[in-house]
């Protein structure tokens, strides 16, 4: 096999990786949710402990698949594959996953504080409501760039056969 070829394998290798990288992501984000929808039940008398151990469990393993990720994006460096356009997606992506988390948490906070404010008087639930809406609006659109480098990705990854 020509060098020129096995590079591409890996490269391509290396992408389809990143790409089960995320569906597993996005297993977790879809765990977390649920896992918090199941704190919220609790409302208005939350358990901080458990929503902590609920934070770190997802944390850790994020913090799992990133590390992996990272390890990827090495490999695109100019370093190693030289792969100048895969190493910046691959950092969007990671910042962006990193800002969706942060949001998502923020969102979550502002959730039990809503519910923990009705617990004594609706007066703030349209605030509330609100700045939901507007949580909820940054965070898809946070999902619509991750979306779009990913689509790019997938183009280098054909490309790259």
């Amino acid at each position: 096999m020509e060098p020129n070829s096995l590079l591409n394998e890996a490269i391509h290798k290396d992408i389809k990786r990143i790409f089960e990288l995320h569906e597993k992501r996005v297993f977790v984000y879809n765990e977390f949710e649920i896992r918090f929808k199941e704190y919220l039940l609790d409302a208005p008398s939350f358990n901080s402990d458990k929503l902590q151990s609920i934070c770190k469990e997802i944390g850790d393993q994020m913090n799992i698949i990133s590390q992996e990720i990272l390890g990827i994006k090495s490999n695109f460096s100019p370093q190693v594959y030289n792969q100048k356009k895969l190493f910046n997606l691959v950092e969007k992506i990671q910042d962006l996953e990193q800002n969706k988390f942060k949001k998502t948490l923020e969102f979550y906070i502002n959730e039990q504080q809503r519910l923990e404010k009705l617990a004594d008087t609706d007066e703030f639930e349209l605030v509330f409501k609100d700045n939901q809406t507007q949580m909820r609006k940054g965070l898809n659109d946070i999902k619509l760039e991750i979306n779009e480098c990913l689509e790019e990705m997938r183009y280098e990854l054909y490309e790259n056969l």
